[in-house]
């Protein structure tokens, strides 16, 4: 119990620390980074583009200072399909992936599920995508570890999110300064593949099995 105490003590701790420092982040570096994030996706996607071909990639739609990554090109030009996450259940902790594009904002919708907070998600009426069509998920976090571990809000959707599709490729997106040597790990923490962040590409626990296989048989985690 002390050492269950102590990992939920330090992700406190570590939350309020890597908060701080997105916050701390000018506009102009955000942007710049991102778009180097961005650049280095479109990179990595181009050296898999066989194997992606004609799948679904879902993100999430960034919150306050998290990377701005973009996944689409212009003119639906993308080899993938695309998605993003959308909660459907804010108390039960639920999110479903959506068939939807940010380059058509009139099928998006703003929620402010508590005081101070504003998501932008895709409506409720655009398509589901499947545990069978899903390819690639990319997924948000404030820190991560070189070994796939991942340190989020707190709220656990991403956690019962990626059990739901455990068979495809989870990518951490971060920031070159969002990687720790230390993330703590809880027994129902989910973590990642690959990271990507605007300075390198971090291959991690399963990546080995989605490059043998084009989805991951066994996790290889904990």
């Amino acid at each position: 119990m002390s050492s269950l105490l102590s990992a939920k003590a330090l992700k406190k701790q570590m939350r309020e620390g890597f908060v701080n420092r997105l916050a701390g982040l000018s506009f102009f570096d955000l942007i710049e980074k991102s778009g180097r994030l961005s650049d280095r996706f479109f990179e990595w996607i181009h050296s898999h583009e066989s194997r992606l071909r004609g799948g679904w990639i879902v993100s999430f739609c960034p919150f306050g200072n998290e990377p701005q990554i973009n996944i689409e090109k212009e003119g639906c030009r993308e080899p993938y399909r695309v998605g993003y996450v959308r909660i459907e259940d804010w108390n039960g902790r639920k999110m479903s992936a959506r068939a939807a594009r940010r380059d058509t904002p009139d099928l998006w919708e703003v929620i402010e599920p508590s005081s101070g907070i504003r998501i932008d998600q895709p409506v409720a009426t655009l398509p589901e995508v499947s545990r069978e069509q899903m390819h690639m998920i990319l997924v948000p976090g404030l820190a991560f570890s070189r070994d796939g571990r991942r340190l989020g809000r707190g709220a656990g959707f991403y956690d019962r999110f990626l059990q739901d599709f455990s068979g495809a490729l989870r990518v951490g997106v971060a920031f070159d300064e969002q990687i720790s040597d230390l993330v703590p790990e809880e027994e129902w923490d989910e973590r990642v593949d690959i990271i990507l962040t605007d300075r390198e590409i971090i291959p991690t626990n399963s990546y080995g099995d989605w490059t043998t296989h084009g989805k991951i048989i066994r996790r290889n985690q904990k």
